[in-house]
């Protein structure tokens, strides 16, 4: 029933080391890779190298930071606000809200086809782009 209803995929990551345990077949929608794809895979391995020590601080369960932060969905950057962590998001089981990038499979182009505009260079066609997530979770 959430499949249905969420316009994205579920994913589940074992916070100790990052591992993909599950993701639902609308994976291939939003990212275009398989479940097999991506199953037994690190997550580190498909997020933007700028958001691995973001992501690796919500999946830790020991640090002192808060886990739940107002994001601005434009930016990705956190807010600011006065307001103080309580202890119930210190604990390991606290609600997580965050955004990072995940790398799209996209087809590859080649560089000599005609419909690819001849002021790219083929180092701008070898590079992976990446879709923002919103992920939310415990």
């Amino acid at each position: 029933l959430i499949l249905r209803a969420a316009d994205g995929f579920l994913f589940v990551v074992g916070c100790d080391r990052g591992k993909i345990l599950f993701v639902s077949e609308s994976v291939f929608k939003i990212l275009n890779y398989s479940q097999n794809d991506l199953i037994g895979q690190s997550l580190f391995d498909y997020l933007h190298p700028k958001d691995i020590a973001k992501v690796k601080e919500q999946l830790s369960s020991s640090d002192t930071a808060p886990r739940e932060r107002l994001i601005d969905a434009k930016t990705g950057l956190p807010v600011k606000t006065d307001i103080t962590p309580g202890p119930s998001r210190l604990c390991s089981g606290a609600r997580r809200s965050f955004f990072c990038r995940m790398k799209c499979n996209r087809p590859s182009v080649k560089v000599e086809d005609k419909d690819f505009p001849s002021t790219c260079s083929k180092k701008k066609a070898d590079r992976k782009s990446f879709c923002t997530i919103h992920s939310t979770g415990y």
